[in-house]
């Protein structure tokens, strides 16, 4: 009985091997002049093809095609969808996918570019599209927003005998350009001055509760005396920063600390 088991097994397993259905003799071929035509290819329904050519230039921006391609004519034609402008060179047909029951594409470009600020990322997109490659929903729906960058400045400046008036004015100068240039809602600033001693001269709250924060800057006057720089840093950092430091509001513009 054993013996038997074993040689049906075996049997199973090499039927199962040899069983695949690929004409060899008649293949179909498919030609277009997009870059990359046929990186993909995805069987879709009974009677297409669907194939990527994600190098493709379409259009200023615009990059990678998506094509149907008949069995029984031999012929492709360029699949038409509605490109949103943010999908800048998004190398569409890149990747494919397709489901039955109904009968469903998915093609997606994966290079969409976002940037936010200093930083870029890929997002990508894909269209969904339906029988017959009617374009029925895009993913993303929209464009990320970019996420919000909280930033806590604090200038520490010498107000010691080491320093000139001039120089010191020109300190001055340079917080009051730098709090100009680098003014939004996520930023807040503050100010400190040491020589062998320190002032607070404002905190972030006293800065985003003034409507002309630049004001601020006008009753700072130096103080003169030793120059302890180490002990400053150490100050602002251990006891001013952490007290300064009071947890940031994101439920909208009626919040408050």
């Amino acid at each position: 009985m054993s013996c038997t088991w074993i040689a049906f097994l075996l049997l199973l397993g090499f039927v199962s091997c040899l069983g695949f259905n690929l004409d060899a003799e008649k293949p179909t071929h498919f030609h277009m002049d997009g870059a990359e035509f046929g990186h993909s290819v995805l069987q879709y329904d009974s009677s297409w093809v669907v194939v990527g050519a994600p190098k493709e230039i379409k259009a200023t921006n615009q990059r990678g095609g998506l094509y149907k391609c008949g069995y029984h004519t031999g012929n492709c034609e360029p699949i038409s969808l509605q490109v949103p402008p943010e999908a800048v060179n998004m190398s569409l047909g890149l990747s494919l996918a397709a489901a039955t029951n109904p009968s469903r594409l998915l093609a997606c470009g994966p290079t969409v570019h976002h940037t936010c600020r200093e930083n870029t990322y890929l997002t990508g997109l894909c269209f969904l599209l339906s029988s017959p490659f009617q374009q029925k929903q895009n993913f993303p729906t929209a464009q990320q927003e970019c996420p919000r960058q909280d930033q806590d400045i604090v200038f520490l400046i010498d107000g010691s005998g080491s320093i000139s008036s001039t120089d010191f004015g020109k300190m001055l100068d340079f917080v009051k350009a730098v709090m100009s240039q680098l003014q939004r809602p996520s930023t807040r600033f503050s100010l400190m001055q040491f020589s062998h001693y320190f002032r607070v001269h404002f905190t972030f709250n006293d800065f985003i509760s003034m409507s002309s924060p630049l004001s601020l800057l006008d009753s700072v006057r130096q103080l003169g005396g030793y120059t302890y720089t180490a002990s400053a840093i150490k100050h602002v950092i251990t006891v001013h920063h952490p007290k300064w430091s009071s947890a940031r509001c994101h439920q909208g513009p009626h919040c408050h600390h």
